[in-house]
């Protein structure tokens, strides 16, 4: 896609091609109804990870400051590395932030004083509205020429709704953001029938701001919920939860479960919010417990040496994901 792709656009209502029913199938049949533990990347053959359910990789940082797409690495990386193996594979899809980035707008914990992506992202989405969803567009139909049949999870934006905030000098409404979603998830969709989508959850959310989030995307056809979190404290998200935090009444994976109807995608995130794995050691009790609260799989970025070994001991004591 080149430069004159990314030309201002309002925030238009026409979802870019059909993305199917608002209810999806449960993600849970991806992973044959197992609890999927999975990583990112660690670079070159994938064989030594190839017994875990899947690998992930970010996407979107080829995109220039002028919105131009000049490769897809995440094409390559599906036919050189992923094939070969039985991982699923699955793409933190980025292209807003990259792009924000590509034009001076960081994420807020890297330029906490700004310009960040928490004062001028909505800025930067309503001028170049269009092309942002071409992106997706693109890079999709890329992803499916290559990779025909099998699943390909497409973990949209983190703290999408950011977008949202007071701290953004022009931010959109929760309408604006659940209409964006909608035309992002069915751009994909529309390209790669293969794909599912998930949205993103931010753990900081205040109780209102996740329900008016949600009720905000309730015609997105979205697949699953992603966020950061441990297995490990009763239910709830973040190790520091407790029930008198201030957002005790969402803060916890049966919530969002229930809220969505959604499975629920765990990572232990990355750079500076990066977390040591909680998961594969935790016990089986704990994860069955999460399993119940609608987790399906974990994403430990920063994996030991065992992780593997440890996924193989573990797994036989998980309960089916499928409910």
């Amino acid at each position: 896609m080149g430069a004159a792709g990314m030309g201002a656009a309002g925030m238009g209502t026409t979802a870019p091609g059909n993305c199917g029913a608002s209810m999806p199938a449960s993600a849970s049949k991806t992973f044959n109804c197992k609890f999927a533990f999975g990583t990112n990347d660690p670079g070159g053959s994938l064989a030594p990870i190839s017994e875990l359910s899947f690998v992930s990789k970010w996407v979107g940082y080829e995109v220039q400051a002028s919105g131009a797409l000049p490769s897809c690495d995440g094409c390559s990386w599906l036919t050189m590395n992923v094939a070969p193996t039985p991982l699923i594979p699955v793409y933190y899809a980025y292209f807003i932030g990259f792009f924000g980035k590509a034009n001076g707008l960081p994420d807020g914990n890297e330029n906490p004083n700004g310009p960040n992506l928490t004062t001028g992202a909505a800025q930067l989405i309503r001028d170049h509205r269009a092309g942002l969803i071409d992106m997706y567009a693109s890079y999709a139909k890329q992803s499916a020429a290559v990779w025909k049949d099998k699943p390909l999870i497409w973990l949209l934006e983190g703290d999408f709704v950011q977008y949202t905030g007071d701290s953004q000098m022009n931010k959109l409404t929760y309408a604006e953001l659940g209409q964006l979603a909608q035309d992002i998830t069915c751009a994909i969709k529309s390209n790669m029938p293969n794909a599912l989508v998930a949205i993103n959850h931010s753990t900081w959310n205040a109780d209102q701001v996740t329900k008016d989030f949600y009720g905000a995307l309730d015609r997105v056809p979205y697949d699953l919920v992603w966020t950061t979190g441990v297995p490990n404290n009763q239910g709830y998200l973040e190790a520091s939860a407790n029930d008198s935090s201030y957002n005790k009444a969402t803060a916890t994976y049966a919530y969002l479960r229930q809220l969505t109807g959604r499975g629920i995608l765990v990572d232990t995130s990355f750079g500076l919010s990066g977390m040591s794995d909680s998961w594969s050691g935790a016990s089986a009790a704990d994860l069955n417990a999460r399993i119940a609260d609608g987790v399906i799989a974990a994403n430990v970025t920063m994996p030991s040496s065992s992780y593997v070994s440890t996924v193989k001991t573990v797994s036989p004591q998980l309960n089916a994901t499928c409910q």
